[in-house]
């Protein structure tokens, strides 16, 4: 897979599943936009984690739920780079609630960051991809957007209909613009904030429903990205991939 000066915005990419991202780009040879919206700490840890890519990264503090701040992004993204092979939509909000007590509010912040935040990074990103040799979008929903859970329904939902912004953008993106749009699904993964959202009995426990006896790692999750955005990937398009061990199965 070549990625050598090649440029792709992740978003939400100062921890977790979206700095592994990031550093596997870089690792590559790529030129990495970074987004985050407002854990300034993440910020300085990432920076130091990439500080020897520094000449290769950009680094933009963006609300993405909002318009003028993503057109904005966009805008310092064409000045540094003036191109975009691809977009990686991995920024995510949420919040647990029982149906009856979950506030109006919560529920559409939730679509705003997932849904509606999602499809304006893509908007805003086409003339930048239109560019690219080889344009590539990937939005990272979940599991639970194909198999529901309690206590979840914003998440549920919105994650439901990313996996559906993403089958649309692929049928009308790549028949314009050559542009392939592919979801990525994982179920719990390993990350810092999952290791401190859940206890070791916890995620024990979990692991053990799996077919594979594990929960994924963030490394599990990369190497899918990184195919799905590669040449090898041309003829994927508008797939929904559960990187998950098989749980979707239990």
């Amino acid at each position: 897979m070549n990625f050598k000066d090649k440029v792709f915005l992740i978003t939400g990419s100062t921890s977790g599943i979206g700095q592994g991202i990031a550093k596997a780009l870089l690792e590559e040879g790529a030129k990495v936009v970074i987004n985050y919206a407002h854990n300034e700490e993440n910020a300085k840890e990432t920076k130091e984690l990439l500080k020897e890519y520094q000449d290769k990264t950009l680094f933009i503090k963006t609300d993405i739920s909002n318009e003028k701040d993503v057109i904005d992004m966009y805008k310092k993204i064409e000045e540094k780079f003036n191109k975009l092979d691809g977009l990686v939509n991995n920024a995510v909000y949420d919040k647990i609630f029982a149906i009856e007590e979950l506030p109006v509010d919560e529920f559409r912040k939730e679509l705003d960051v997932n849904v509606i935040a999602r499809w304006m990074c893509i908007k805003y990103a086409i003339p930048l991809l239109k560019k690219s040799n080889v344009p590539r979008i990937i939005n990272i929903a979940s599991r639970l957007g194909t198999k529901p859970m309690e206590d979840s329904v914003a998440y549920c939902t919105s994650e439901a209909a990313t996996i559906m912004l993403t089958q649309c953008c692929a049928l009308e993106l790549t028949k314009k613009y050559n542009i392939k749009t592919n979801t990525v699904s994982p179920s719990m993964t390993l990350t810092p904030f999952a290791k401190k959202s859940y206890t070791e009995y916890e995620i024990k426990q979990t692991a053990m429903k799996n077919p594979s006896g594990r929960l994924g790692e963030v490394e599990d999750i990369v190497n899918a990205v990184l195919f799905l955005l590669s040449e090898k990937a041309d003829y994927i398009n508008g797939e929904n991939l559960n990187v998950n061990g098989g749980i979707l199965l239990v």
